[in-house]
């Protein structure tokens, strides 16, 4: 039982890389680890949790690899949460605002730029482990992310940058999802694609942002915490939208073919009934 809670590879994408920022955050920007660990433990988990969806979406065909999939993707969303819990759980050991950083001309440029190097070098790694690189490439769900993100740079005043691009983010997000319901429910398979990768992408952009925005500007404009629940809120809404309908689609087919077969049976036994009559008929 507790080998199906251990798994290496999504222990590798998930646990150091926060460690790392938790060391290079502090050190660079004076951010205590608790911080990096409630802020981010859910995002990174959830995009590692994407990743490893779309390499199950290239499997759904081989029942047998979808169940195993599911498990080691939930596995990153489940390392993910648990340091984030402990970075919450953290901060009720003190009523001071421990986690406050230094002023951003004081944060060093390596501070938020190691992490993200590193993070994106794992996701590179990752993305060609569950399905190789060219499946993580859609121009949908791009020019979705990229023109919600310069609509929030052009029409935001500047101070409000990093909040806007935040929210923009998420907006994208969200926007690739509904793009996708509509393309998949019309029968193209390329819905799932444009939903899963626009939020992967969206991702991406919070998660460097977040490290950017302690140099750039004042991180709690970005309301880490708020936006975690967003994120969870669109990532559930993904997974009922995209797997739970088909199952419900799967019951009424089975539904509407029990309908079928009974109506066969009792053709036949008419059938039956009709015969008999004409061989008595004909004995006579």
């Amino acid at each position: 039982m507790i080998s199906a809670f251990i798994d290496l590879t999504s222990f590798v994408i998930v646990i150091p890389p926060l460690l790392i920022a938790c060391v290079t955050m502090h050190f660079g920007a004076g951010v205590h680890w608790s911080v990096i660990l409630k802020d981010l433990g859910v995002p990174l988990g959830l995009l590692m949790c994407f990743i490893g969806f779309v390499g199950m979406a290239g499997n759904m065909n081989d029942p047998q690899v979808v169940g195993p999939a599911t498990a080691i993707m939930l596995l990153t969303l489940l390392y993910g949460g648990t340091l984030a819990s402990i970075g919450y759980f953290w901060g009720f050991r003190y009523n001071e605002d421990f986690g406050v950083p230094r002023n951003p001309t004081e944060v060093k440029w390596w501070g938020p730029l190691a992490p993200i190097i590193i993070i994106l070098l794992l996701l590179i790694w990752s993305m060609n482990n569950a399905a190789g690189l060219e499946p993580f490439v859609q121009v949908l769900a791009f020019c979705v992310f990229v023109m919600t993100a310069l609509a929030a740079l052009i029409i935001s005043s500047r101070p409000n940058i990093v909040s806007a691009l935040s929210q923009s983010f998420l907006f994208s997000a969200m926007l690739n999802v509904i793009i996708g319901l509509i393309i998949y429910y019309q029968g193209d398979k390329a819905g799932l694609e444009t939903a899963l990768l626009g939020t992967t992408y969206s991702f991406i952009a919070y998660i460097c942002l977040y490290f950017l925005s302690y140099k750039l500007g004042d991180p709690k404009t970005l309301e880490a915490p708020l936006m975690n629940w967003h994120w969870l809120e669109v990532s559930g809404f993904i997974i009922f939208m995209f797997l739970a309908p088909p199952a419900l689609k799967e019951e009424l087919l089975n539904a509407q073919s029990d309908a079928a077969e009974k109506k066969m049976e009792l053709r036949v036994e008419e059938l039956e009934r009709q015969l008999d009559k004409l061989r008595n008929e004909t004995t006579q």
